[in-house]
């Protein structure tokens, strides 16, 4: 086992020790919702046809050719006659080996290409389910919280119905927290349309996927390891990487076909003749050349000068990816470390508001600033949520960049065979 494998194992442990999935799609539904995603579909489709190419440049397209004549012959001297005279010809291309050879290397390229390109179509449509995802469980574990806040704004206003029948608060108060619980309603109800739609939009997307989840989420973890592991991690499976590399190796493939297809293109044929009426049968063998012009030149060149820019774009977009993965990398960390901080605020917060209206409910204190601190307590209870959520997304992509999340790895076989 290599490096990276090595590696990638040791990654793969790390995030199943530290992360709990049940807030996450199940993986076997979760893989059959993104080969059913339209943008696979389409990517199985070019695979397809490319596969479908790749068979007819290894068979070669050097056919044969029947040809026909038909003449009538008149001879002018003594004894004047007319005779019709007919022929047939068959004759075929000739490919040489070396065009072979690159005709094969050119369909090997085109296949990979198309195995890369369905790779990456897999891996953007994870990347999509993964966003509707969590703006899903965003949506929903917000209105969770506006529930909760529903049952404390009711016991709230028990409580201070309970003082002004004693007469210890004025009755006044009951408005100020009918119109707090009012508010809060309010809340959730456009909580749970705005979970509605995400929902809408997630089936939409993926109709096949079962849309539930934990009511409790897990807490984030820093992820484990090195930024350098995971960026070669990354670097290992990444599918865009392998489609510009594969673009490349196609398009130097082409420019190879091309230098071979400069030289001369031989035939070779059989003929049959019926001349003089008849009396003359001719049975023949014919070879042709023909001779290239400059444009097979120029098409090489063209050939070679954007192989050479795709070489050039591949190297540029692996810098690109070492970065974007680095830059992940330490946004999961700081992501993680902005919870923690903002769950101690909430928490903080949270006992002000519970040691406010218990001072109230002892006839301490005013409604205002239980309402103040209840609203504080709320507005760090969000933002803890919505920290939460940032950091299990960060920690999902890399689990999903690094291919541990669900299944992404393609090849031919699969392709073809997956429903």
């Amino acid at each position: 086992m290599n490096a990276v494998h090595t590696l990638t194992l040791a990654l793969a442990l790390a995030f199943a020790a530290n992360a709990h999935a049940d807030y996450l799609p199940d993986p076997a539904a979760a893989e059959a919702a993104l080969w059913a995603s339209p943008t696979v579909a389409q990517a199985r489709g070019e695979f397809a046809a490319q596969t479908l190419r790749g068979q007819s440049l290894q068979r070669g397209r050097e056919e044969w050719t029947v040809g026909a004549d038909l003449a009538q012959r008149r001879i002018q001297t003594t004894p004047r006659d007319t005779q019709a005279e007919w022929g047939l010809a068959l004759s075929r291309p000739l490919r040489l080996p070396a065009r072979a050879a690159a005709d094969h290397k050119l369909a090997g390229a085109l296949t990979t290409h198309a195995e890369a390109s369905l790779g990456e179509a897999l891996h953007e449509s994870g990347r999509q389910l993964l966003g509707l995802w969590f703006d899903w469980l965003n949506e929903t574990s917000q209105a969770r919280l506006w529930q909760a806040q529903i049952a404390l704004a009711e016991q709230q206003l028990a409580t201070v119905n309970a003082r002004i029948r004693l007469g210890e608060a004025p009755r006044s108060e009951r408005v100020n927290a009918d119109a707090a619980l009012a508010q809060i309603r309010l809340q959730q109800q456009q909580a749970a349309t705005r979970e509605q739609q995400a929902r809408n939009r997630l089936r939409a997307q993926f109709p096949g996927l079962p849309v539930t989840a934990d009511d409790a989420l897990p807490l984030p973890a820093q992820p484990v390891g090195t930024a350098d592991d995971y960026v070669n991690a990354v670097l290992e499976h990444n599918h865009e990487l392998f489609r510009s590399r594969r673009q490349a190796e196609v398009l130097q493939a082409e420019a190879w076909q091309l230098a071979k297809r400069r030289g001369v293109d031989p035939s070779v044929g059989v003929f049959y003749k019926n001349e003089a009426g008849g009396d003359e049968h001719l049975v023949g063998l014919n070879v042709g050349l023909m001779l290239p012009g400059a444009a097979r030149r120029f098409d090489q060149q063209a050939a070679e000068q954007l192989s050479t820019i795709a070489q050039d774009a591949a190297i540029r977009l692996e810098q690109r990816l070492r970065q974007e993965a680095r830059a992940d990398f330490e946004a999961a960390i700081a992501q993680a470390a902005n919870w923690q901080q903002a769950d101690h605020a909430a928490q903080a917060l949270a006992e002000a508001a519970r040691l406010a209206a218990r001072a109230y409910s002892l006839g301490e204190g005013g409604l205002d600033q239980v309402l103040l601190n209840r609203r504080l307590a709320l507005e760090g209870q969000l933002m803890a949520l919505l920290a939460q959520l940032d950091a299990l997304a960060a920690h999902a992509r890399l689990k999903l960049d690094s291919h541990q999340l669900w299944p992404l790895d393609v090849d031919a076989d699969s392709a073809h065979a997956h429903p």
